[in-house]
């Protein structure tokens, strides 16, 4: 072996000792990151909320900012923002426990209603065997709520303490966001002199991308959610059933769930046809539920979420397809923003890749 092969073979040990370096180095900082972040869950999770809502938030921002002073449009838009969900939070609140309220009270005599309307349904138990008691079953209802009422008392102190956290938390949230959105331009620089010349425009694409994803993904979900909601609890209402606030209400918050969301949501209203005009109101929901499903899947969903992300709905659907089947609900939560930012990294290296290289149906450059 002459010196030229000896050569080759040392440069090939050595990169491949860095390589193995480079791995076993960025696993253990992933596992040291990993340990140090699942001890601060907490910590964690107020960041994560103050930055999605500081880049939900921001293009709102930034359009106010022309008219005024950013501190006056951070001002406003978090106001507004505190405002909308406290109040709109408190009135909901208020509007289903009544309701809720309502539903347990009768929920006895609609068991009831419930038997009496039903006779086929409750011959067809008996023939197969099965055994329905009314009064037993009234009882185990009342006997339930008792059981609820017990936990609720005695576990007050700890939904007290619970509520307190939750407040404190909340207040550091919006603390954080208000503090990104006013400096959002100071920390953009900070960051970039920290960055050299030569990186700092792939630094900003990649800045603006997620930016662009991540909100655009939230802004979509939330105007889904709304959407659907809106449309379970009027399309309960046109059917006769009772407490379509609660019933829209629950399919909204549902509808955060991806692929799930309209199925969870369908339950409730199911529950209170079979309470109410079972052989008649039960066929309409599920109508319903076919109609939101639609409605959600294959139309207003990929639209809004094309839009927002930047996705094609086959794309998004494919997506939600593999983070289902690999993650279940929170791969399916994160699929779409996972693919949009893939789709723009393979644009932007298409680009790149494009502009150093002369393909065949480029012009040829003129050589110097």
């Amino acid at each position: 072996m002459n010196g030229n092969d000896s050569g080759k073979w040392a440069a090939r040990l050595a990169i491949g000792r860095d390589a193995v370096v480079v791995v076993l180095g960025t696993g253990i900082v992933l596992m040291a990151l990993w340990w140090v972040l699942s001890r601060l869950g907490n910590v964690v999770v107020v960041l994560m909320m103050a930055g999605m809502f500081e880049i939900t938030l921001s293009p709102m921002v930034d359009r106010l900012a022309l008219y005024w002073n950013r501190p006056l449009a951070v001002l406003v838009v978090v106001l507004g923002a505190v405002v909308i969900f406290v109040v709109g939070g408190i009135l909901l609140v208020t509007v289903i426990a009544g309701q809720l309220a309502t539903l347990v009270a009768k929920l006895p005599n609609e068991v009831q209603t419930l038997t009496q309307t039903t006779p086929g349904l409750m011959a067809w138990f008996r023939h197969t065997g099965i055994q329905v008691n009314i009064l037993q079953v009234e009882s185990r209802i009342f006997s339930s709520l008792g059981q609820v009422s017990t936990f609720l008392v005695t576990q007050t102190v700890t939904f007290v303490t619970h509520l307190i956290d939750s407040i404190v938390d909340g207040a550091i949230t919006i603390f954080i966001t208000v503090y990104l959105l006013l400096d959002a331009n100071r920390i953009q620089a900070a960051v970039l002199r920290l960055i050299p010349h030569h990186q700092r425009e792939g630094l900003l694409a990649v800045e603006h991308t997620l930016s662009r994803v991540i909100g655009g993904y939230v802004r979509g979900q939330m105007a889904l959610s709304l959407i659907v909601g809106t449309a379970f609890g009027f399309g309960t209402w046109l059917i006769g059933l009772p407490y379509p606030l609660v019933i829209g209400v629950f399919a909204a918050v549902m509808e955060l769930i991806p692929l799930l969301g309209p199925v969870l949501g369908a339950i409730l209203p199911v529950l209170l046809a079979l309470f109410n005009h079972p052989w008649v109101q039960i066929p309409e929901v599920l109508v319903l539920l076919a109609a939101a499903h639609l409605l959600e899947s294959q139309i207003l969903g990929p639209k809004i979420i094309r839009s927002q992300v930047g996705v094609h709905p086959v794309i998004s659907v494919l997506a939600l397809m593999i983070g289902a089947s690999l993650r279940g609900i929170l791969g399916a939560l994160f699929a779409v923003p996972i693919a949009g930012i893939l789709v723009a990294a393979w644009v932007a290296g298409v680009r790149v890749w494009r502009e150093k290289v002369v393909l065949p149906s480029q012009p040829t450059p003129p050589i110097d």
